[in-house]
């Protein structure tokens, strides 16, 4: 594959946030984004979005809680588009709350999300990845490095995500290139699930003042542009606390 080949990519939870800066950057970038998830209408809007810059975006639906339907919307990929090069089981979500206080409803919500769903997710892209000796890029977070108060089942859920992805690198050194993208604080709605009002309100202005999601969506495309001049095994970024 030459530098100039457009990649066939998979993006899930990409209808908000960082997934949909991801696919919106790829996809200006030339590249052909299959873009999944439940949200059909933010999907559909993110498609026009990218057709009005002359990029590909495909939406397809897909919940990612449900190996049936990550599967059906692999398939689906594969037979429009012969496969896949890379995947990035993006679709994530996270509950502050102490440990005490915690409903276990939010609790099993992470790992079905965060772990089961990229578990899901990575199963049905392998052989079609492997095949074309492709690409997984992780999304994971400065919680797989550092557990914070608050947030420790979100922090396993994200320790999971690293050791799957140093588990991909060490059996499939000769077949995938694998990355771990951690974030800090992001700008997005991500804040909005906390039930928990005063942790809620404590701990918006920090993701306010955070990272633009485009600024992670660059650090994908540098990751998945390496075209074989190396691979970027794991990238942390963080806010500027000017």
């Amino acid at each position: 594959m030459t530098n100039n080949t457009p990649l066939r990519i998979w993006i899930t939870g990409a209808s908000s946030g960082i997934g949909q800066a991801c696919a919106l950057t790829l996809a200006a970038a030339g590249h052909r984004v299959w873009a999944s998830a439940r949200s059909t209408d933010k999907l559909e809007a993110l498609a026009q979005q990218a057709a009005a810059a002359s990029g590909t975006i495909q939406p397809h639906p897909c919940d990612v809680t449900s190996p049936d339907s990550v599967r059906a919307c692999a398939n689906a990929m594969t037979e429009a588009w012969g496969g896949m090069d890379v995947i990035i089981p993006n679709a994530g979500i996270g509950y502050f709350n102490p440990l005490q206080e915690a409903p276990l409803q939010e609790w099993q919500a992470m790992i079905d999300v965060n772990i089961s769903g990229v578990l899901s997710t990575l199963h049905a892209a392998l052989p079609s990845l492997i095949e074309n000796k492709g690409h997984v890029i992780n999304i994971g977070s400065l919680a797989a490095r550092q557990v914070f108060p608050n947030s420790g089942v979100y922090c396993a859920t994200k320790h999971a995500v690293l050791a799957l992805s140093e588990s991909l690198r060490t059996e499939f050194r000769n077949d995938l290139a694998v990355t771990t993208i951690n974030p800090g604080a992001v700008n997005t709605p991500f804040i909005d699930r906390t039930t928990n009002e005063e942790l809620r309100a404590n701990y918006r202005p920090q993701f306010d003042e955070g990272m633009e999601a485009d600024y992670v969506a660059d650090a994908v495309l540098f990751a998945v542009e390496s075209r074989g001049r190396g691979v970027v095994s794991e990238l942390t970024i963080r806010p500027d606390r000017r």
